[in-house]
């Protein structure tokens, strides 16, 4: 199986340009005197290109050096650079010793790599869908998420999400003694990969065990491949803290799974 089109490798010689659109989102990339340069638009912004036989002087550019033969350049899809917070459609209450197998689409990253020196280098990556913020923790401890609007579902329908959201599968155990509230998710995709399968974004399962006591969490354990039907799709980028099969969160593990909060 082999990658659709979009995310092959292409080439740009000096004083050519391209354009490339993903979902809302428009990347500009001018190949000029041993520089690369990209400019991202969104929406109504990417009307200034139609017509256009060069893109503007006064576009967003932002530029990186390259060498004189330096002609090749790909687009990846990649998780956003911070964690995210998952919710399902409606409060889930996991029962004693229960299982629950989650669907989540976490809108792409698009990641541009390009020669320098003859060797690819990783320039910046921008959001498909601009990201909204929101806080994980305490109001004097936590962590600064990204928060994913689309509902975690139950089953895979494909018009349920956007093109370039990445189809994460979450399977959530209970292995306590007592019934847990599921309102809201923290979810580090920093250990996930990304995968194509039938022209959709999905990545490799994650399985989290959550009970009572600290030493009954076990963590996240991540599968080598996404789930189900898409378990032979191809891989387009590795996962950007690097491959593990388990992860801990020891200072946040009880706040994997929880329940709002008005500061939150």
């Amino acid at each position: 199986m082999a990658a659709t089109e979009r995310w092959h490798e292409r080439t740009l010689h000096d004083g050519e340009w391209l354009r490339a659109d993903f979902g809302n989102l428009t990347l500009v990339v001018l190949s000029i005197l041993e520089e690369w340069r990209v400019a991202a638009l969104y929406g109504d912004q990417r009307q200034i290109l139609d017509g256009l036989n060069m893109p503007p002087d006064d576009l967003p550019w932002q530029r990186w050096d390259r060498g004189e033969k330096d002609v090749k350049l790909q687009f990846r899809p990649t998780f956003p650079d911070r964690p995210v917070i998952v919710r399902p459609r409606s409060a889930l209450h996991l029962s004693p010793r229960a299982m629950a197998n989650f669907f989540v689409g976490i809108p792409a990253f698009i990641e541009l790599n390009a020669h320098s020196e003859g060797q690819y280098e990783r320039l910046n990556a921008w959001p498909s869908e601009p990201p909204s913020n929101t806080w994980h923790g305490t109001p004097i401890s936590g962590t600064l998420c990204y928060s994913v609007k689309t509902r975690a579902r139950r089953q895979f329908i494909p018009e349920d999400w956007q093109e370039l959201s990445i189809i994460s599968t979450i399977e959530i155990a209970n292995s306590g003694a007592h019934t847990l509230p599921f309102e809201r998710l923290f979810f580090e995709t920093g250990h996930l990969a990304v995968f194509e399968h039938l022209g959709r974004l999905w990545s490799n399962h994650a399985r989290i065990r959550t009970g009572e006591k600290d030493d009954s969490l076990s963590g996240v354990v991540f599968g080598q491949k996404p789930f189900g039907e898409a378990a032979n799709a191809v891989e387009l980028t590795p996962p950007r803290l690097g491959r593990v099969r388990r992860s801990m969160l020891k200072e946040a593990f009880s706040t994997f799974l929880g329940v709002s909060h008005p500061h939150l």
